[in-house]
């Protein structure tokens, strides 16, 4: 959850425990109803301003992750490791895989008090 909320440049590490509460409870429901946090609040206001959805945004990011654990864990997928570029690659076999572009919030948020 963290991962994808810090890909997305909504919050930095370390977040307070409200604020990864309502990462949480953001990614399960697909809304906040009631933030507890400085990054819940900013993701409710980001939501009601026309443009991109960082709910939206986190949950995708969250689930690929997932989807794509699970195919590596089963095989579904190669992992290999790319010298020339420093990283791992993925082979997805047969099945295409989702694409991993996605659009920053940074210019957008305000960075969390951790109290």
């Amino acid at each position: 959850m963290l991962r994808a909320a810090v890909e997305l440049e909504l919050a930095t590490r370390p977040l307070s425990r409200s604020a990864r509460v309502d990462l949480v409870a953001a990614a399960i429901d697909g809304e906040l109803a009631s933030p507890r946090s400085q990054v819940g609040e900013q993701l409710v206001e980001l939501c009601e301003r026309d443009g991109e959805d960082p709910i939206y945004w986190l949950r995708k990011l969250v689930f690929r992750s997932a989807w794509l654990d699970h195919r590596i864990k089963h095989g579904l997928v190669e992992v290999a490791f790319d010298d020339a570029a420093g990283a791992f690659r993925i082979e997805p076999g047969r099945y295409p895989l989702p694409g991993a572009g996605h659009p920053s919030f940074a210019a957008l948020t305000v960075p969390e008090d951790r109290a």
